[in-house]
């Protein structure tokens, strides 16, 4: 089992957690580490959508590669919202 060392103040935090929540030290910090993660993913996606909004010629090719697909396999009047969404 690997081991690191934290703050003091981390420590009574995650100490704190596990007594509200019932939940090991371990599945705390997992749950943070993924939820990190995750963040970071979308931060970085949206960085790069943004960075593709900003180049007007990358932009315009966006929008008309998603005209193509909603457009793919389904009626031309309806959108892909009106695919996508449940009944």
């Amino acid at each position: 089992m690997a081991q690191t060392r934290i703050l003091d103040s981390d420590h009574a935090l995650l100490q704190e957690l596990a007594a509200s929540t019932g939940k090991q030290h371990q599945e705390i910090i997992h749950e943070a580490l993924q939820t990190f993660h995750r963040d970071r993913m979308l931060d970085e996606i949206n960085a790069a959508f943004a960075a593709v909004k900003r180049d007007g010629t990358a932009w315009r090719e966006e929008q008309s590669e998603r005209l193509a697909w909603d457009g793919a396999g389904a009626s031309p009047r309806m959108s892909w919202y009106q695919r996508a969404k449940p009944d």
